[in-house]
């Protein structure tokens, strides 16, 4: 496939889009934040009327402020709760814990809701397909803070395989990891099912079995490429729902990633920090959406950018 100009002014179009959907939600955020109640300088030692007033002078500022210094600067300000830190240096902190559980966990979707939906998918009928669709149901109607939980109480607390919380070595990762990822595997499962039960019989496929093709060739090649689109579609808001998704997970197992501080920063009124954190995971999203149909075009080119 070849980027034409008009390919590549529909892209400037989504990206111009996506900067106005982000001024959106930095400028609701901001208004929610500001209508919360609570004062975010006031502590159970109650500082004095002068001592709040440089605290504001200091750390305070308005909506026109906040948005001209994130998109010409990059500035996200300090933070309330963290005062000798910028929002940026504790993001830059925090953030590659996240986006390690999350990459963990996509992956581990990835691969098993294909093999489960494929396998599914050639023994339908049989105890197995039975399991599987089982098992996906589990996995969808459990939220995933009730099901870190039963792990933390099997696997930690009963039979001592893993450590309870923490994030410092590949036994404290498997079980933050397995809560994030068996809700998506479900629905991966579900979807890939779905699209090769579609294509098991469509000619094309027949007709490399016809041929003498290997089975292997025929499923790696052929059934799986023309089923995977519904996948790879899925994709872009699952991995942003991963993202999210460890604000929960985080808190349960401990894990000193951004959801930690997301929670802190909203007990405590820190608004840069909330602000902060929102605004990663939203572009984050905006940017994996445009991706995904961005790959989408190169998997298949019937596929137009809208």
């Amino acid at each position: 496939m070849t980027f034409n100009p008009a390919y590549l002014r529909r892209i400037a179009v989504r990206l111009a889009l996506n900067v106005f959907t982000l001024i959106v939600i930095i400028s609701l955020s901001f208004l929610i934040m500001k209508a919360a109640p609570g004062k975010p300088f006031q502590t159970e030692r109650n500082p004095s009327p002068q001592v709040l007033e440089e605290l504001h002078r200091k750390y305070d500022f308005t909506y026109s402020q906040y948005l001209k210094g994130i998109l010409f600067h990059g500035d996200f300000r300090y933070s309330y709760s963290h005062r000798s830190s910028t929002v940026v240096e504790i993001i830059a902190e925090a953030l590659p814990v996240s986006l390690e559980l999350g990459w963990y966990a996509l992956v581990i979707a990835v691969v098993a809701g294909l093999a489960f939906g494929l396998l599914s998918a050639l023994y339908r009928g049989r105890w197995f397909e039975g399991f599987v669709l089982a098992f996906a149901m589990i996995g969808i109607a459990v939220p995933n803070f009730v099901l870190g939980s039963l792990l933390q109480l099997c696997f930690s607390l009963q039979w001592r395989m893993a450590p309870v919380a923490g994030w410092n070595g590949i036994d404290s990762k498997i079980l933050p990891v397995l809560t994030l990822s068996l809700t998506f595997i479900a629905y991966i499962t579900r979807i890939a099912r779905g699209s090769f039960l579609e294509n098991l019989n469509k000619d094309y496929i027949r007709t490399a079995r016809a041929k003498g093709l290997p089975e292997f060739r025929v499923l790696w090649k052929h059934l799986l490429r023309n089923s995977i689109l519904p996948v790879i579609n899925y994709l872009a808001p699952a991995t942003a729902y991963i993202l999210t998704g460890t604000l929960v997970v985080e808190k349960i197992f401990n894990i000193p990633g951004m959801g930690r501080y997301f929670i802190e920063s909203v007990f405590q009124r820190d608004f840069p920090l909330a602000l902060g954190v929102i605004i990663i995971y939203s572009v984050f999203l905006l940017s994996l959406n445009l991706l995904a149909d961005i790959v989408l075009t190169f998997v298949d080119p019937r596929i137009q950018l809208q």
